[in-house]
């Protein structure tokens, strides 16, 4: 995975499966997010429509994430 910080770049143009359409056609792109636990880094990703998007749903996160379930396979 290449992470890129967009500060650094006029315009970055993320590769096509880092990018969706929602309902209404509006460009979502996919982020990492990283968190500590146990003295290690873990990452996980999150789709949202600008930077300033993933960092307001990481603040809902701290709020109210939770476990929903257990992910068997992908449709």
């Amino acid at each position: 995975m290449t992470i890129i910080r967009p500060e650094i770049f006029a315009e970055p143009q993320p590769d096509q499966p880092f990018i969706r359409r929602d309902a209404n056609g509006t460009s979502l792109f996919k982020f990492a997010v990283q968190y500590r636990m146990g003295g290690l880094l873990w990452a996980a990703d999150i789709w949202a429509y600008s930077h300033q998007d993933a960092e307001a749903r990481v603040n809902a996160m701290r709020d109210s994430l939770m476990v929903c379930g257990q992910i068997y396979c992908e449709a």
